[in-house]
Parts: C-alpha cells; sequence; structure tokens
C-alpha cells in the first residue's frame, strides 16, 4: 500500500502551431469540455515563463476529473521552433500523453473521423487495451481502455464529471539522467516513487517507433496522475534543440496544483530549496499565485494555486453550455430509474409530454431509442446513444431546439437505501452569446422537473397510481 498524497497534478501543457485546432482535436476526439481561453502578454509572460517579450494566446479543456486541465499555447511572438522532422519519441522532453477512456472504440473511430490518418491498431486483451497515435502536431498520446489510476491503491480516481468520456492520467518523459531526474521530481516536487507497477515494458516500444531501443524507467506519482521517467540506452536521445524555447512546437510541461496559498508556499519553498530554478517572483494577483521553475536539466514544471472562486476565469471550470441537477430521493433505485426511463410518460413529471417515435434494442426505451418531447410551441426529438441498465442513459438531440451540439446524461445509484440522480447536460447554442442564458434557462426547469419526481417518488406506495 502507498502512503496517500497531496500532490496534484493540474495541467498538460503544449506549444502549438494551431492551439484552437488542437484543441478542438482533443476535444472531437476525447470528448473532453471546453474551458475557456485568454490572451497572455509582457511582462507576466517573461516573469513567469521566461519568455523575453511573449504574447500568446491560451484555450483550455477539461476532463472528468477536479482542477485539471489541457492547456494550448499558440505564440504570436516569440515564434518558437517547429518540431524537428527528425525528432523521435526517445528524445529529451516530455513525450506522450495517456488518456483513459470510456469507450476505447469510438475514440479509436474518432481518431480516424477527426485526423487525417487511420484508426490505429489496438493491442492487448480486452479491457486493458492500448493504442498509439500521434495529434495533428505530431505529440504521442496513448489511448488507454483501462484507468492505470484504478491499479495503485490510495489513488485519486473519483470524478466531478463522470458524463465526460475520458480523464488525462500519464505522461512519459524522456530524461537524460535518471537518478537526476529522480530528485527533479521527488525531492524537489515531492512526488512519489511507484513500486512493483509499470506502464510499459520494453516490447511496447516498438509501438512508438523504437523497436530495439533499451532504457531504463521509474515511475512517479502524485494523488491524480502518473509521470514515467525515462533514461534511454539506444537509440542515444537528441538533446533540445538549439536554443530551445518552451515556445517551441510540443509538450510543454505539467504544473502543480495546489489547493490554498499555504501549501503552494511551502511546496515553492521546498522546491527551490532542493535546486529547481525560478524564472522570476512569483506572481500573486489574487485569482492565483504562478510561477514556473526549472531543473538543472531544463525540464519546467508550473506551480499553480489556482482559486477556486476564479476557476471560470483560469479554465478549470467549463466554458460552453453545462448544467448539472443532483437530487436525492428516499425511493428504491429500481423503482426510480423505471420513472426515469419511462419516455412516453416523462408529462408526469416535467414540462415536455412524451412518445416513442423508434423503440430501442433491446429495451424499447434504452440504447437507439428516438423520442419526441413536445411543450407549447417546442418539439424536439432526442436519441438514447447509452445505456447502462439501472445506472447511466445518455441522449442526444436530434433536431428542434437552437444547439449545435447538445447531450444528457442521466445516472442513478443507491446509496443506504436511497437513490442519488445526477442529471447533466451539455451543449452549444448557434444563438451568438446565449450559452449562459440558455444553461440559466435549463438549470431552472430541470431543477424543478427532479423536484417534481422526487415528490411523486416518495409519495409513491405499492399499487399507486401517481
Amino acid at each position: 500500500m502507498y502512503p496517500a498524497t497531496d500532490q496534484h497534478i493540474c495541467q498538460v501543457a503544449f506549444s502549438a502551431l494551431n492551439a484552437p485546432v488542437l484543441r478542438d482535436w482533443y476535444i472531437n476526439v476525447f470528448g473532453l469540455v471546453k474551458s475557456g481561453k485568454i490572451i497572455f502578454f509582457p511582462p507576466a509572460t517573461t516573469r513567469v515563463q521566461g519568455i523575453p517579450g511573449a504574447w500568446e494566446k491560451c484555450s483550455w479543456a477539461i476532463d472528468k476529473q477536479d482542477y485539471f486541465q489541457l492547456e494550448f499555447f499558440q505564440f504570436w511572438r516569440p515564434r518558437g521552433q517547429l518540431k524537428s522532422r527528425d525528432w523521435r519519441p526517445c528524445d529529451i522532453g516530455y513525450n506522450m500523453l495517456g488518456i483513459a477512456v470510456d469507450d476505447f472504440d469510438q475514440v479509436l473511430r474518432n481518431v480516424g473521423a477527426f485526423s487525417a490518418i487511420a484508426p490505429p491498431k489496438a493491442a492487448g486483451k480486452a479491457g486493458e487495451r492500448r493504442a498509439w497515435v500521434t495529434d495533428p502536431e505530431g505529440n504521442w498520446v496513448e489511448i488507454l481502455e483501462r484507468d492505470p489510476l484504478g491499479l495503485i491503491e490510495g489513488a485519486d480516481t473519483d470524478f466531478v464529471r463522470p458524463e465526460v468520456p475520458a480523464v488525462v492520467r500519464t505522461m512519459r518523459v524522456s530524461v537524460p539522467n535518471l537518478e537526476e531526474a529522480r530528485a527533479t521530481y521527488v525531492d524537489a516536487m515531492g512526488l512519489q516513487i511507484v513500486e512493483d507497477f509499470q506502464l510499459h515494458s520494453p516490447p511496447d516500444e516498438k509501438y512508438w517507433g523504437l523497436p530495439r531501443a533499451k532504457a531504463n524507467s521509474l515511475l512517479v506519482r502524485g494523488a491524480n496522475f502518473l509521470l514515467e521517467l525515462v533514461e534511454y540506452e539506444s537509440p542515444v536521445p537528441g538533446a533540445w534543440p538549439q536554443a530551445y524555447s518552451l515556445a517551441d512546437q510540443g509538450i510543454m510541461n505539467i504544473a502543480m496544483g495546489y489547493r490554498s496559498p499555504g501549501d503552494y508556499a511551502q511546496a515553492y519553498a521546498k522546491a527551490t530549496g532542493h535546486g529547481m530554478r525560478p524564472n522570476g517572483k512569483v506572481i500573486n494577483a489574487g485569482i492565483f499565485d504562478v510561477m514556473y521553475v526549472n531543473d538543472k536539466h531544463g525540464f519546467s514544471v508550473e506551480m499553480l494555486h489556482a482559486s477556486r472562486s476564479f476557476w471560470s476565469i483560469t479554465g478549470f471550470n467549463p466554458a460552453e453550455g453545462y448544467v448539472v441537477n443532483e437530487i436525492e430521493i428516499n425511493a428504491p433505485a429500481a423503482k426510480v430509474w423505471e420513472r426515469l426511463t419511462d419516455h412516453a410518460g416523462v408529462g408526469n413529471w416535467t414540462i415536455f409530454q412524451g412518445s416513442i417515435l423508434r423503440a430501442g434494442e433491446p429495451d424499447a426505451n434504452g440504447k437507439g431509442c428516438i423520442r419526441e418531447l413536445s411543450a407549447p410551441g417546442i418539439r424536439i426529438t432526442e436519441e438514447v446513444t447509452e445505456w447502462e441498465e439501472g445506472e447511466h442513459y445518455a441522449y442526444q438531440l436530434r433536431s428542434g431546439a437552437p444547439f449545435r451540439r447538445h447531450q444528457g446524461d442521466i445516472y442513478v445509484r443507491e446509496d443506504d437505501g436511497r437513490t442519488k440522480v445526477r442529471w447533466a447536460i451539455r451543449f452549444e447554442s448557434w444563438i451568438p452569446f446565449s450559452n449562459r442564458l440558455t444553461a440559466w434557462l435549463l438549470q431552472l426547469v430541470f431543477r424543478q422537473a427532479l423536484r417534481k419526481l422526487k415528490t411523486r417518488m416518495e409519495a409513491y406506495q405499492p399499487g399507486a397510481q401517481f
């Protein structure tokens, strides 16, 4: 059993030739959620990132977990170097991202649909399959059918957004010296060594183009993330490019996230006390405390305390339309599930009248079912796209509302004889600047619907009609 750790990796950052397109690829392929964008400029960029006079656009995407984001930078000035055609995943740097997914086969199909490449081939047995692909800017990504954190006792596998179908879990780093990398990430940054567990074995090297590679590795972790440090013996890894900068195309760094200013100050003192060199004095803007620190080999780690009150500014909250309602009902989960999935009877607890246009299979209300919902002036059709009997179903809008994209997820879970229901809706309106107003209205409508469902279910008696 590993000791508990409160060290939290809150970010993986990219420097991209076209950051909006790269972010959209991760959103479309893995189902991640848009979470805002901002422009950074001097003197803050010079002080924090150590890039003199940098102007850059930054955008984010979030996954299932709390306090984590993918960050996408596009530098206007200075222009970073493009990734070399000769670059290999053994070359020094942060080199491969690992993402665990709910629907492995769908993600492979998404790769083919949103990339200029065929879907990758999978390796491994069912339930533990993996596949490897490069994103549109040449960064390696490992697709994991099984979440590796679930195999490590004491790891944080709780999700705040279970309806998001992916979670970022790993980073593979090629380092010039394993012992010195251990000093960086364990002694200075506080990550823990993971014993008796491997992310990869030597035969895996062939999947990213290094079939006869020889390397030694060390696996370390925070509460929510695995960092695989690899020292290659052969092939001999390439060094950082001449005049390397964080603005150069590729995976830029990881960030350690802290929950309070006190935690940040303590960790910062430890890191700098163990030889990590900051680019400048910590910026404390009220919204966040932030500074990039660097080890002797040029590896950058961002240290960040982002105040939860401002997560919508710093990209840790959804920026697209996102509505969540949760309620607890004093009734058996099976009865609640039955009521929630009775599409034709939805008028008993919502403002809509329902009917089934096409039955699903094998359950008429299940996957493949197309339902019509109507209210004065409204007529929409939705299709049930996922179905886990008694626990979860998802649906997508097909017609009748001003959305480019709309998905709902309903979860049912019994806990100590009571039933917890979570209803989450993600959408993007085609009416400009209307997402927030629409989300506010939907929040009210569906909150009221769940309250009405609760009242009816808790008044239920066997044999009664409601």
